[in-house]
């Protein structure tokens, strides 16, 4: 069948109209297994990865599209394939079929093939897939030059050098072996936009965001005329998501609203794990409603949609100037004894006990369910002076204590450092000393530091787990911050004041239309702007303005 499909810019507007002859792999039937099929796709934390080790460098993403990638491959002898032309091709006599011998779109294994093919001229040039992300190409094609990384999506991928002679090196050896479009600087990449700057200094910065996808969900919950407010929060007050009481309904009444429910949800996906970690506590507590959903979750979606209508152009900024990123900024202890190199930094937090922190009373009384008394944990890494990681879930069995809660916080945080150091090992970047988490329950990190207690003798794997990331391989250090200064803070609940919500968001995230005022340190008066500072000693405010 033909496909017809208007492609369009990081604001939404149409910029070309694509067709697209594709095959019916619904109807194949050939009994292919998943690993048959299986390709592999960059995922969401590398692409962030890849802006915050450009801007590093003081460098830029740059883009490449391999044009009509599937058509490179050659289809395999054994894997004959017999379709019927579109309807009223001009070119194919009535009652005739074609023999593929190309991997068209469509074919449930043409993705694999590509994948294989593409890889194979990596290769070629000089390029090897890290062991933790086959979609990650490092090398040095230029002897005695800077290495250059790759991220690659399908048929799109972005890459950079801290050698512009690499980046060229890499375009013309590729442009010889497959068609390809190099579109410079990358400014629209899987749905996220990026805004780069390069400041007076040399430095260089990036913010990235989902403007127009933002708004693609809010027109998809009919919400474009609904009044909003840059003030509110995804949040509605004295209604806590996991305190909506179910309904029962047969499966054929729950139908539409389940259908309604899951479309929302999976649109709310992509941009959660994109670039709004603000979100990332609100769809968590929504995902867990995804099989029976009740009116008053699809409310409560749909609150979502309008919190995203006022903050459309909300993201993520990574920078290359250290002395002026966030991390400064919000006072938070960086090692800065060794030049030029990584410093990730991570932050874990739990919440323990129900949502409305209700303790009953002789007087008053209700039914608590299993899932209202298990803790939130979330956490968040740094670098670059942005948010590379993020992460917010419900633990799976009740705690006993908020000890064991955010010990098995920081467990969860522990396993997303383990990933990114090997990912930067992969990349020959590993930091010399072990990344920092800081959490802010005194507890848990005297437990991670030290022997076991009486009050936590049940508890033994997931603690061993992370004192054998302390002391046996000296990935992480557990380090102690004042709550009020723990920006994983706000992936643990939902926060009845909004000011203090505010505050957490804005730590590390900003407008895309401000991204002046918070590059250049200039007075602002914005009130969307406007935040509080404290000291992680004190715990108290110590300087109040615009980030």
């Amino acid at each position: 069948m033909a496909v017809l499909t208007i492609k369009t810019d990081g604001q939404g507007d149409p910029v070309r109209a694509k067709s697209r002859i594709v095959v019916l792999g619904n109807q194949e039937t050939t009994p292919w297994s998943k690993t048959d099929c299986f390709t592999p796709v960059v995922s969401a934390p590398v692409v962030r990865l890849m802006a915050a080790l450009a801007v590093r460098n003081k460098t830029v993403l740059k883009q490449g599209d391999c044009k009509n990638a599937f058509c490179h491959t050659a289809l395999p002898e054994k894997e004959v394939t017999i379709v019927r032309p579109p309807a009223n091709c001009p070119i194919s006599k009535p009652n005739t079929y074609w023999k593929l011998n190309k991997t068209l779109y469509g074919l449930r294994r043409s993705p694999q093939h590509w994948f294989n093919t593409l890889s194979k001229y990596f290769r070629e040039i000089g390029l090897r897939p890290t062991s933790h992300d086959s979609c990650l190409f490092v090398g040095t094609p230029v002897p005695g030059k800077a290495p250059i990384y790759v991220a690659l999506f399908v048929d799109d991928f972005v890459y950079f050098s801290p050698d512009s002679d690499v980046e060229q090196y890499f375009e013309e050896t590729l442009a010889s072996k497959v068609k390809v479009d190099f579109m410079g600087q990358v400014d629209y990449f899987l749905g996220i936009l990026f805004d780069w700057k390069r400041h007076d200094d040399g430095s260089v910065s990036v913010h990235l965001s989902q403007e127009a996808y933002a708004n693609q969900i809010v027109e998809s919950m009919g919400l474009s005329d609904s009044v909003s407010s840059p003030t509110m929060t995804p949040y509605r007050s004295g209604l806590p998501i996991d305190c909506i009481p179910p309904v029962d309904m047969s499966d054929s009444e729950r139908a539409p609203l389940l259908t309604l429910y899951r479309r929302f949800l999976g649109m709310l996906n992509w941009l959660t794990i994109s670039t709004r970690p603000d979100l990332m506590t609100v769809h968590s507590l929504l995902a867990i409603a995804t099989t029976k959903p009740t009116q008053g979750h699809l409310d409560a979606i749909r609150y979502v949609g309008r919190y995203i209508k006022a903050t459309a152009d909300y993201g993520i900024s990574f920078s290359s100037n250290a002395n002026d990123s966030l991390e400064s900024f919000l006072t938070f202890p960086l090692d800065d004894s060794i030049p030029n190199v990584l410093k990730p930094t991570a932050f874990t937090d739990s919440n323990w006990g129900p949502q409305d922190a209700s303790v009953p009373t002789y007087k008053t009384s209700r039914q608590v369910s299993l899932n209202e008394t298990r803790s939130i944990s979330g956490h968040l890494v740094f670098l670059s002076g942005g948010p590379l990681i993020w992460k917010s879930q419900k633990e799976k069995r009740t705690s006993r204590s908020s000890c064991e809660a955010e010990v098995k916080a920081t467990d969860d945080c522990t396993k997303s450092v383990q990933w990114l150091r090997n990912i930067l090992e992969d990349l020959d970047l590993l930091p010399p000393r072990p990344t920092p988490i800081f959490n802010d329950n005194q507890a848990a990190v005297i437990w991670s530091n030290s022997s076991s207690t009486k009050g936590m003798h049940h508890y033994n794997v997931r603690e061993n787990a992370v004192r054998e990331a302390i002391n046996e391989y000296k990935e992480v250090t557990v380090q102690h911050i004042g709550g009020k200064v723990n920006p994983a803070d706000l992936f643990t609940k939902e926060h009845k004041s909004d000011e203090t919500f505010r505050n957490l968001r804005d730590s590390f995230m900003s407008r895309r239309s401000s991204g002046g005022c918070w590059y250049d340190r200039t007075p602002c008066t914005r009130a969307s702007h406007s935040r509080v500072t404290f000291s992680p000693e004190s715990d108290r405010p110590v300087s109040a303005g615009c980030y």
